[in-house]
């Protein structure tokens, strides 16, 4: 099937344009081709990220989401396993109804939720699902229920797997709607052991908020289907959940959409959550004169295991590593590696004194890092560490 020309669909084309030069895409920093050399050279780099190792450039939106456990949801009628492994699941199509809609760029952040408060520990390697209709309200490979045959066709499907802080992301478009369902995007989690053996099938489904869905179908080609007669309100599938996920969406200068959600889920896999961690910071002292104690909680398969814990802080434009009595500034990371602050049994919990009195003063942005590993290189090839906390000194 040839592509259509990017020409006829300006919306589209403003989308993609905005994507990759003033939103570049979500990445890991590290991918499993790098040598061990490479990766610590990578390493090296991330000051210069303007986040930290892994440094997704989201909406102060994604910041709001409140983690919500995951409501199981019916599958539907139009789930198909495609098996494609994309976050632009709007290609290979040239119906209008997909490439003229609105552009929707949707985050989805996954963590566990089983004995622990949602939003600690995140998930990685879950395989997530996404399928929806278009703006006529019709999904791809199906027939009959109102709508029109697209048996061979895939778009608007498509699944991504989490990365090591939880997250997949999706380029696709703002869903459109059908008589008897308000406005959603059905959603699969998966896990598959290391002989590609399904441990974990979860279903639910993702909801919009009903005023913010009304502007977007007053432009075309939403308006062209009428008035939808189901709203949140009066959805049983909705209403069927105690807390339905809700997509926080804001429009963007080019009028595409940001949405992000953040949900947990039971009873995951240890596959799923053999690398995770948790990495808090608390300031008890002043703006002008912190004191910042880290709380760093080690995944449960690390705990009795020989590590080093690492601290690291960028400020004026430098790197500096905690080595448990000073901060150590670290000109060449790849040729010297960097000091742990701590070397020795891991426990199930460390709380660490990283930061007292004026250490950044005149310095401006500080961020602070935490994290742990066998030694510096597994660090970064596990890259469990996080940014615990920005400062202005």
């Amino acid at each position: 099937m040839a592509l259509p020309d990017p020409s006829t669909y300006p919306k589209w084309t403003a989308f993609m344009q905005h994507r990759q030069f003033s939103r570049p895409n979500k990445t890991t920093l590290l991918q499993p081709s790098l040598s061990r050399r490479d990766n610590l050279k990578l390493l090296g780099l991330f000051p210069l990220l303007g986040g930290g190792l892994i440094a997704p450039i989201r909406p102060l939106v994604a910041a709001e989401n409140l983690c919500t456990l995951a409501p199981q949801m019916t599958e539907g009628p139009y789930w198909v396993d495609e098996k494609l492994n994309r976050s632009d699941i709007t290609t290979n199509t040239t119906r209008s109804s997909v490439l003229n809609a609105t552009p929707l760029h949707l985050d989805i952040s996954v963590y566990d939720n089983d004995g622990q408060s949602c939003g600690f520990n995140v998930a990685s390697n879950v395989q997530v699902d996404i399928w929806h209709c278009d703006a006529a309200g019709e999904y791809s490979d199906s027939m009959g229920g109102g709508q029109s045959s697209t048996l061979g066709q895939t778009f608007l499907r498509g699944y991504q797997v989490s990365d090591a802080d939880g997250n997949v992301s999706f380029r696709t478009i703002y869903p459109g709607w059908y008589r008897g369902r308000a406005t959603h995007i059905h959603l699969r989690a998966r896990v598959y052991d290391e002989n590609n053996n399904l441990t974990y099938n979860y279903t639910s489904q993702l909801f919009f908020d009903d005023d913010f869905t009304d502007e977007i179908y007053n432009r075309s080609p939403y308006n062209s289907e009428g008035n939808r007669g189901t709203r949140n309100s009066n959805d049983g599938i909705f209403n069927g959940a105690s807390q339905p996920l809700i997509v926080s969406s804001s429009l963007l200068n080019d009028d595409s959409v940001y949405g992000a959600v953040v949900f947990g889920l039971r009873n995951l896999p240890e596959s799923a959550l053999y690398r995770q961690f948790g990495a808090t910071a608390a300031n008890s002292g002043t703006t002008e004169s912190p004191v910042i104690t880290s709380e760093l909680t080690v995944a449960s398969s690390d705990v009795g295991s020989v590590g080093s814990i690492y601290v690291a802080a960028t400020a004026g434009g430098n790197v500096y590593f905690h080595d448990g009595s000073a901060w150590k500034k670290v000109r060449n990371i790849l040729k010297n590696g960097f000091p742990a602050f701590y070397t020795g049994t891991l426990s199930a919990s460390h709380s660490l004194g990283i930061l007292s009195g004026n250490t950044f003063s005149g310095m401006g942005r500080v961020n602070l890092y935490v994290g742990y590993g066998s030694d510096n290189l597994d660090l970064v090839e596990s890259q469990r560490f996080r940014r615990v906390m920005s400062l202005y000194l």
